[in-house]
């Protein structure tokens, strides 16, 4: 961690944040570290029950950091590999703070919140620490990974690199700048990125690169910090697919590599292809043997993985889902299908392996591997696999298209060698075992060499672990269980001391229970002659309360009765004023009834006028109909007449017009100097 000189510089600015995406902080509190008002704010965004939350500080020093969240009422995690710091934070914060020293210590919980502040800049390789964290299960898709480091492309950084305020080798092992920062979560697939710069920088170089054409950095060069927020990763479920080295256990390590190094002592100078390879890791090693290797896979983020992580001049990757048969048949030496073929059912393994074997040339080569259902058993359900085989089910799925298959088989397990060098390279290396167990007879898994042709089975393979000293780790594995054995006997002990003082107040709570039930016999004894005397006056008070209850009930009765009889006195009242409107009613209506009797005959007599009326006004209506029609008929005779003399008047012009023209009369006309015919 940087001196408390360095935070200093640092972090005495104007403000914790500038022109960020939600503000700044306006109230800077000079005396409280500035990375306090971040993590409060990054508390703040969660909405859930605090006793529903985790967080994880890598790198937590003495928990401050922790200290606002247990507050809160969250599950506080720290990883801390200073002994010292640990142990002040102990001290200060008891059992409410659980720090380990590793990352492979944790719990296999998933945080809501997962902090790195100026930890990542101290990393050789930053990705062994995520990778162990997705493999614990640390981070998930949900899961805030907030991150901050110095800005190596800041305007301080770049115009000063010896005098960098952050330069400190050898503890700042790699710097970042806000690209390479977002290039890294990128790569670990975190779909929701932010960087954004922290602390303005105040030095003579901030006007050094500003009015250039093109500036070494984007607008992050003026702070001298970059701060990174990302979540949405989806790498645990990649992982969980596909091995992706230095990520889960050693173990997983073991079954992995020697396959591809058994292989690569049939891959000199050969064309090969590594069927489903996954992250790549193994192409890689096959292309420092062979002449050219084809990394294959189904998924597009394990080839973008491959082709981001290797790069040789002799290694492709592509992406195919047609098993390899779009790719030529008999075009390679070597094939190499590892810990693929139980990810896909009985029809499709047996399509594969058809595939293959047209793909391969004559006297080519596949190696494959499967492992043992009775060794995963241990891992549980594993919901990848679609079918695993046994070595029966193995070699009946090879033997359909090869008719030469060898099936070898793989075992974890420590080794002890005697010898001048710490590898076996001499030869007549003479092989034992310590000791016999049929447990340990059951293979990792198996793996087949299949071919065409007749073939020499390679030399069995032995890998010696030469990155692992077995005693020290022993040892140290040791070491932390006797802490642990320590730290349990503490406990244990203060258990018990708790346990003598319950067994003394329970003691304690039936002497006064002994001395209660004694209080309270005396108590009864005295208290009979009280009872009974109050028996006796609650009798009388009984007898008086019913006394009064009567009385009371017979007032009402009264009461009612008098408000009954006034009621029956206004309601005779009443009726008396109704009949004598009803008589009134029944008088008018015999007056108006005779009233009516009179003007019927009078509007008998007007009805039958009307009636005469009406009769003869209808026989003059239908008069004038038929004169109406009369005259209709007529007039369209008149009509007819009229069109026959115009159209006998057109004739005769007609006929005039034409006798003008005739020669005679042009000559009559013209001797006389009169027209005969006019029209």
């Amino acid at each position: 961690m940087p001196s408390a000189a360095v935070l200093k510089k640092l972090y005495d600015r104007e403000a914790w944040f500038q022109g960020g995406e939600r503000g700044g902080y306006s109230d800077y509190d000079q005396q409280t570290e500035p990375s306090l008002h971040l993590v409060r704010e990054l508390l703040d965004r969660f909405t859930s029950p605090a006793d529903q939350l985790a967080i994880l500080d890598v790198g937590c020093g003495y928990g401050n950091h922790l200290k606002l969240a247990q507050e809160r009422g969250w599950s506080c995690f720290g990883i801390e590999p200073s002994a010292h710091a640990r142990e002040i934070c102990e001290q200060r914060h008891g059992d409410k703070l659980t720090v380990v020293e590793r990352a492979e210590d944790l719990l296999p919980l998933q945080f809501d919140l997962v902090l790195m502040f100026e930890v990542i800049e101290h990393l050789q390789d930053p990705y062994a620490l995520f990778f162990t964290l997705f493999g614990r299960g640390a981070i998930g898709p949900d899961t805030l990974v907030v991150i901050s480091t110095p800005n190596a492309r800041s305007f301080d950084a770049i115009g000063n690199p010896a005098g960098w305020a952050f330069r400190h080798p050898p503890s700042h092992l790699v710097f970042y700048s806000a690209e390479s920062l977002r290039q890294l979560l990128h790569k670990l697939m975190f779909n929701d990125i932010r960087v954004r710069g922290i602390v303005p920088v105040q030095s003579e170089f901030n006007t050094r690169f500003e009015d250039e054409e093109h500036p070494l950095n984007d607008d992050s060069s003026v702070f001298m910090g970059v701060l990174a927020e990302a979540r949405g990763s989806d790498f645990k479920e990649f992982m969980h697919e596909r091995y992706v080295p230095g990520a889960f256990w050693k173990l997983t390590e073991y079954e992995h590599f020697p396959r591809y190094s058994l292989a690569a002592t049939m891959a000199a100078g050969a064309k090969a292809l590594d069927f489903g390879c996954g992250t790549g890791y193994g192409t890689a090693i096959l292309s420092e043997i062979a002449a050219s290797v084809t990394g294959l896979d189904i998924s597009e983020d394990a080839i973008l993985w491959a082709q981001s992580t290797h790069r040789d001049p002799k290694l492709e990757f592509v992406v195919r889902s047609d098993l390899g048969k779009g790719l030529p048949a008999g075009s390679f030496d070597l094939v190499t299908c590892f810990e693929m073929i139980e990810h896909v059912d009985h029809a499709t393994q047996i399509e594969t392996v058809q595939s293959i074997a047209n793909l391969l040339k004559p006297d080519g080569k596949l190696v494959i591997s499967t492992p043992d259902p009775q060794f995963t058993a241990a891992y549980g359900d594993n919901p990848y696999h679609l079918r695993e085989m046994n070595e029966a089910e193995f070699m009946e799925l090879l033997g359909e298209s090869f008719k030469h298959v060898t099936i070898l088989k793989q075992w974890v397990r420590p080794s002890i060698f005697i010898g001048t060098d710490s590898l076996a390279n001499e030869g007549g290396v003479h092989v034992g075992s310590l000791s016999k167990s049929e447990l340990a007879d059951t293979p990792v898994g198996f793996v087949a060499i299949c071919s065409h042709q007749p073939f020499v089975a390679p030399a069995p393979l032995c890998l010696f672990e030469t990155s692992v000293d077995f005693n020290w780790e022993t040892l140290e594995t040791e070491h932390k269980l006797n802490r642990l054995r320590f730290k349990n006997h503490q406990w244990l002990s203060k258990f018990q001391r708790l346990e003598h003082q319950c067994q003394a107040l329970d003691t304690a709570k039936n002497w006064f229970a002994e001395q209660n039930e004694a209080l309270q016999g005396a108590v009864a004894t005295s208290g009979q002659h009280v009872r009974e005397l109050q028996e006796s006056n609650a009798w009388s008070t009984s007898q008086r309360d019913a006394w009064e209850a009567l009385a009371k009930e017979r007032d009402q009765q009264i009461q009612g009765m008098q408000e009954s009889s006034a009621w029956l006195l206004s309601q005779r009242d009443a009726w008396e004023t109704l009949a004598k409107d009803r008589d009134q009613q029944i008088q008018g209506l015999q007056e108006s009834s005779a009233w009516l009797l009179s003007q019927r005959d009078t509007w008998e007599a007007l009805a039958n006028d009307r009636s005469a009326t009406l009769v003869k006004k209808g026989q003059q209506i239908a008069e004038l109909q038929e004169s109406s029609a009369w005259l209709l008929s007529q007039r369209d005779a008149w009509e007819a007449l009229a069109g026959h003399r115009d159209q006998a008047y057109q004739d005769t012009q007609n006929q005039l017009r034409k006798l003008q023209r005739h020669p005679l009369v042009r000559a009559m006309n013209f001797l006389t100097g009169k027209k005969l015919f006019k029209p």
